[in-house]
């Protein structure tokens, strides 16, 4: 297959729709798989003809193969197949839609904004979550950075491109081997010596700075970025934007120690270090609130985390975040209850967490289940859940995916139908009113 300008319409038994990137060793296609009926992205080189460093970017190629080919995890992009056909080599993988962390950082240089650092975090911990599996099978990245970061859609975060991956049965990434991207990589890749786990989790540090600041710690000539990245460590991120909390800052740091041994043991160490960070940053909001209130003689007569909110309606809203955000959704429920009054208000400040319209939908769509037992009581009255259901069918076409919870938080308040119909009113728009009055036998105000 030929890769000029070109494009080709199949290959092998893939339908080639369009060029999803271009490298020095080949191009990427979206292409469709008609077999199993699914989009792939196909990534592809010229198989070489000529001498030994020819043959090595093949092998480099296999290997990638095999080294994401073995690892099924949310946050790694899935190789599905390795293959040759005439004069070009073939990796079939996952596709991702959505851009590199480094298109999300360049969006955010160009428009003078910051990354929200929860948001970075959130991110982050899927990496670690990522690394921690790949280091567990046996397999060291060497590349992490952020152009070889997918955020998906529904921000995700998926590590992608394992053609420098050290595995543990590879000879080809011996050590004294200098591979890699010069700002991102760690001090013993630049001195040759033994690279092992903690080598990624100093990439790893890098990124994350990037992420919280804007900058990348190492920047400059080749020689300029070996002589920082082996002897000089960057401003902490707080120095650089002033508001971040001082956890942060240990975070990062340690992460890149110049010696192996004093960063963290392992990604799964430093993602249970940051969880509990971001725990114990929850707990010092809610005594801020405590105190904010009780300033304002607000008093509050319940620890702020213990709210009037259904359990099980905060589990399903829990649930659906935790697929988009990864293990940080118990703590930012946990955040968002504080001083939230309804279910309505948690799930708005739960949705602010979600970065792309996509994810805000999908978490937007939640339809929470009422049940199926016995009617609700509320005091000496009821309010079934046939009435919560019909009113629920009735308000859907107006509301959306929230008519579910506003009939529902109107029958918790609600001392009879009618106070629940009326309650219901108030969430209408008002053109709309009228005909519910009507069909409610409700009379006008």
């Amino acid at each position: 297959m030929s890769q000029a300008d070109d494009l080709p319409t199949t290959f092998d038994r893939y339908v080639i729709e369009r060029v999803l990137g271009r490298g020095a060793m080949g191009v990427v296609y979206l292409a469709f798989d008609p077999r199993i009926e699914r989009k792939v992205a196909l990534k592809t080189i010229e198989r070489p003809a000529g001498g030994e460093t020819d043959h090595e970017l093949t092998a480099r190629f296999l290997n990638e193969a095999r080294a994401a080919g073995r690892l099924a995890h949310p946050h790694i992009v899935a190789v599905y197949d390795y293959g040759e056909t005439g004069d070009t080599a073939f990796i079939t993988m996952e596709y991702v839609r959505g851009e590199t962390l480094a298109a999300h950082l360049a969006l955010h240089a160009r428009a003078g904004t910051q990354m929200s650092p929860l948001a970075a975090l959130r991110w982050f911990a899927q990496l670690l979550d990522a690394l921690d599996y790949a280091h567990g099978s046996g397999i060291v990245h060497r590349d992490i950075k952020p152009a070889n970061l997918l955020i998906s859609p529904r921000g995700e975060c998926k590590v992608a491109d394992f053609g420098i991956a050290q595995l543990d049965t590879s000879k080809l990434t011996q050590t004294g081997t200098l591979l890699g991207t010069p700002s991102y990589m760690s001090p013993e890749q630049f001195t040759g010596d033994a690279v092992d786990a903690r080598s990624d989790l100093f990439s790893a540090a890098v990124v994350l700075y990037e992420m919280l600041t804007g900058v990348c710690p190492f920047a400059g000539t080749p020689g300029a970025v070996m002589r920082k990245i082996l002897d000089e460590m960057p401003p902490p991120p707080s120095a650089v934007v002033p508001g971040l909390p001082a956890y942060v800052d240990a975070l990062v740091m340690k992460g890149m120690e110049k010696r192996p041994q004093e960063r963290y043991a392992g990604a799964r160490a430093w993602r249970d270090a940051l969880l509990a960070a971001l725990a114990a940053d929850v707990h010092e909001d809610a005594e801020r609130t405590v105190h904010a209130h009780a300033a304002l003689e607000a008093p509050i007569s319940t620890p702020p985390m213990q709210t009037r909110l259904d359990p099980e309606l905060v589990a399903h809203l829990e649930k659906r975040l935790a697929s988009h955000v990864g293990p940080v959704a118990s703590l930012l429920v946990r955040r968002a209850c504080v001083g939230a009054t309804n279910i309505d208000m948690l799930r708005e400040r739960l949705s602010a967490h979600l970065l792309t319209d996509d994810a805000r939908r999908d978490f937007d769509s939640l339809a929470i289940p009422v049940g199926t037992g016995a009617p609700r009581t509320i005091g000496t009255q009821t309010i079934s859940d046939e009435s919560v259901n019909a009113a629920t069918s009735r308000l859907s076409t107006l509301l959306g995916p929230i008519a579910r919870i506003v009939a529902r938080r109107a029958a918790t308040h609600a001392t009879d139908l009618r106070a629940f119909h009326t309650q219901l009113l108030d969430a209408v728009p008002e053109p709309h009113r009228e005909a519910l009055r009507r069909d409610w036998g409700i009379d006008g105000d």
